[in-house]
């Protein structure tokens, strides 16, 4: 991703948006003592849980992901995860892309806000994150929340469970755009 599905969300909040995980150093950004409601999406979960500081956080909500992401019972399961980066191409991503919108109406709706990056650079991202998942150890993470679609076909549900005990089920697919804005903005799902 990068910041266009999710730039009409951020409502009157402070927002930072991070999506670039192929360099996964500790982020490193004064909060000036504000509090912090974090909500991270898909990978955006294990990229949290290994960079985030959480010395100001109020909130942790974790949606469509888990800290296992690749992980037979508590993620994508590795075979899954391989057989979409060695398929990485332009009509790989298509496929993708029509799996993580559930729906053409949700497709026809992510299209209009798609994100700007290359298919390479999504290759070298994926490949970077296949490598950091498998070598870096789970790191605890004070999660306050998780919240995990039915028809996600991404990670599936039934892994988000095994990951969170206490998941929020909810109807929608991976990208759920009309709860990823409420989640955005703060409000209860």
């Amino acid at each position: 991703m990068d910041e266009h599905p999710f730039e009409h969300c951020t409502g009157q909040r402070d927002t930072l948006i991070v999506w670039d995980y192929t360099d996964l150093s500790p982020l490193d950004f004064p909060f000036d003592d504000r509090p912090v409601a974090l909500v991270a999406w898909s990978m955006g979960v294990w990229a949290a849980t290994q960079t985030f500081p959480t010395d100001h956080l109020i909130s942790a909500t974790a949606f469509n992901g888990t800290p296992y992401p690749i992980d037979d019972t508590r993620g994508i399961p590795p075979a899954v995860f391989d057989a979409t980066l060695a398929a990485h191409s332009a009509n790989g991503l298509a496929r993708f892309q029509r799996r993580m919108c559930g729906g053409a109406a949700a497709m026809n709706l992510f299209l209009q806000r798609a994100p700007r990056r290359t298919v390479e650079d999504l290759g070298t991202e994926l490949a970077a994150l296949g490598s950091a998942i498998r070598t870096r150890p789970p790191r605890p993470f004070p999660w306050t929340c998780a919240i995990g679609c039915a028809g996600d076909k991404i990670f599936p549900l039934a892994a988000q469970r095994m990951a969170f005990p206490d998941l929020i089920e909810r109807p929608g697919a991976h990208w759920e755009p009309t709860l990823l804005e409420l989640l955005l903005k703060g409000r209860p799902v």
